[in-house]
């Protein structure tokens, strides 16, 4: 049976989501404060816009500091909300945490906003459940795919007939970017460059208007599940993307970028096997950039000033998924995988990392390539070191778990987020040094390569 008969509840939900934010009380937490929320309302929270809506059944979210939310649901008939800005425009929007949910749960995670003048609705699709939101049947325009942050988009327009909005009952068009493949539930991490997204729906004849909020949403329609996620505002900038690859400058990109690298890119050049393998740059102990795979050889570029030992991780094994990574151009030379030592991702000897000198991961795992300021050929763009070889980079994979509360100058990776221990508490969240901190038992307890970081 359909969860959805027509496309109206999934999208209506969220159209009067805003109608009844426009009538609720703007409410201001103080910083650092946590604040559950299970009435319909909007408003802003430690420096960031949060909305949250329901029709009716169990759902809430609690507000953490910075822009992290969680959310829990069940036996809810639709519910959406999410911690983002007010108001929405082009930036670098980085999401890390747990998305629990699967495949008979009609839900979706995306980057979701409104404009007006022309009055839209649109979303940036990362995964979902049972039901796709841009599956709608009233005007339904296909208009290609692009490519952006390693990955593919499909780009679709729905138009919404005399339905809620933010703006009262109207009729609306609906803006759509749908990650192809969609990314996986449990945990989940990203990196969503928004105007790549807006210049391709611009380049295919879809123009936004003043932008209202942006939140990075989790919804769920009469089903169970949840959802803690953190996001972030990456460095703005570069590129657009319209039916091909894009960069983005201080972030991370897919596809081969134009123009060349600069003295300070770090470019991974892999693919999948299958398709949708998910890989992380890690350096220095901390996730950096994160991609998703094609079939096709491509570069996937980091810019930006991350120093320290640096490891290509492969975390989503499973059927025939299988990563080719073929070398990492960093310090202004190239490092062939199949060169390097250090190597726990593949199958060789009857074990996962029983052999080395591969450029094949077969298992979850890391492949090491030196440290940022090493020099293997012996000429370079950066300081060299020697011309050192190998490039063994065993180093810190996840960042170490442990380490006294407080941590001296220990902090927590907390998904790829660099983040103070607090000195007075071992877990939990907490507000120290007018900035929010994390206890080191929950920093050490989360999955995904996290963790507390020494130098």
């Amino acid at each position: 049976m359909s969860f959805i008969s027509d496309e109206k509840i999934a999208s209506a939900g969220r159209g009067l989501a805003a109608a009844f934010a426009c009538a609720a009380l703007l409410g201001v937490a103080p910083a650092g404060a946590l604040e559950t929320v299970s009435s319909n309302s909007e408003g802003t929270h430690d420096g960031f816009f949060y909305s949250f809506w329901k029709d009716n059944g169990d759902a809430s979210m609690t507000l953490y500091p910075g822009g992290r939310y969680t959310s829990q649901w069940s036996n809810s008939n639709n519910w959406v909300g999410g911690k983002g800005w007010n108001p929405g425009g082009r930036r670098i929007v980085n999401y890390s945490g747990e998305y629990n949910v699967d495949n008979s749960q009609n839900s979706y995670l995306a980057l979701y906003g409104w404009t007006r003048d022309p009055l839209i609705e649109y979303y940036v699709i990362e995964s979902y459940g049972s039901y796709n939101p841009s599956s709608c049947t009233t005007g339904r325009e296909t208009y290609g795919t692009f490519q952006t942050d390693g990955a593919t988009y499909e780009i679709i327009r729905c138009q919404r007939v005399e339905k809620p909005s933010i703006d009262g009952t109207q009729t609306f068009y609906q803006y759509f970017s749908v990650r192809q493949p969609k990314k996986g539930f449990g945990s989940i991490s990203g990196t969503i460059n928004v105007g790549n997204h807006f210049d391709a729906w611009a380049a295919a004849g879809l123009n936004l208007g003043d932008h209202y909020y942006q939140i990075m949403a989790t919804e769920g329609y009469q089903s169970t599940g949840s959802s803690d996620i953190t996001v972030t505002e990456g460095s703005s900038g570069g590129g657009s993307s319209s039916g091909g690859s894009s960069s983005s400058s201080g972030g991370s990109s897919g596809g081969s970028s134009s123009g060349g690298p600069s003295g300070t890119d770090i470019i991974v050049r892999a693919r999948g096997t299958a398709g949708g393998e998910h890989i992380n740059l890690r350096i220095g102990g901390s996730t950096v950039a994160d991609w998703n795979l094609t079939t096709s050889d491509a570069d996937y570029t980091y810019t930006g000033d991350a120093a320290g030992d640096i490891q290509v991780e492969f975390d989503n094994d499973g059927g025939d998924r299988d990563v080719i990574l073929d070398y990492v151009y960093v310090n202004g030379e190239t490092r062939q995988a199949e060169d390097m030592d250090y190597n726990t991702a593949t199958y060789a000897d009857g074990e996962c990392g029983g052999g080395s000198n591969s450029e094949t991961m077969h298992c979850d795992g890391v492949i090491g390539f030196g440290d940022t300021s090493d020099c293997f050929s012996g000429s370079c763009s950066g300081s060299s070191s020697g011309g050192s070889s190998g490039g063994s980079s065993g180093g810190s994979s996840g960042g170490s778990s442990g380490g006294s509360s407080g941590g001296g100058s220990c902090s927590c990776n907390w998904w790829g987020t660099d983040t103070p221990l607090c000195s007075n508490q071992d877990d939990g969240w907490g507000w120290e040094n007018n900035e929010s901190c994390v206890g080191s038992n929950t920093c050490s307890s989360q999955t995904g390569g996290g963790g507390i970081v020494c130098p």
